[in-house]
């Protein structure tokens, strides 16, 4: 067997000082501040990512309003002598219309049906003032009430 040294540590006591003169409790102390400052830059973070995800969802919802309004919008224009006035509500399937009835019908009942699934609490009206059409869809975001309004001409 090799002959080893034994090694003497020697242990300093100075009295529960610090070996660094005034450092004692410092590192602790900045620990703690670079905790607290980390927490706060996670906490505006997370703050700032419900934010986003919010007006997101908003977007989201004013997109699919404009979609629908131009979609019943290039409807009227390829149906000119439909009588979309004055309406408020899904009107019911007419059975025995036919030709420009048949298909006003139709595009009201879709453009109804595709607000119900795709805008919460959604309203909706089209009115004829003068030569132009107004279409107004109200829904809800974020339980506050959106109101927004499109003006088309009528087509002739």
């Amino acid at each position: 067997m090799r002959n080893r040294k034994k090694q003497n540590f020697a242990v300093l006591d100075n009295g529960g000082k610090s070996p660094l003169p005034g450092q004692s409790g410092a590192s602790l102390i900045e620990v703690m501040v670079a905790f607290l400052i980390l927490a706060i830059g996670l906490l505006g973070l997370a703050m700032l990512q419900g934010k986003s995800l919010r007006m997101n969802t908003d977007a989201y919802l004013r997109s699919q309003a404009t979609l629908i309004a131009n979609e019943l919008m290039e409807n009227m224009r390829a149906n000119p002598t439909g009588n979309y006035n004055n309406v408020s509500a899904k009107p019911a399937p007419c059975g025995g219309c036919t030709g420009v009835a048949k298909a006003t019908n139709d595009d009201l009942i879709r453009w109804f049906d595709a607000q119900a699934a795709l805008l919460p609490s959604s309203t909706a009206s089209i009115s004829l003032s003068g030569s132009e059409y107004t279409i107004v869809m109200n829904w809800m975001e974020r339980d506050l009430p959106v109101k927004q309004t499109w003006i088309t001409p009528k087509s002739s």
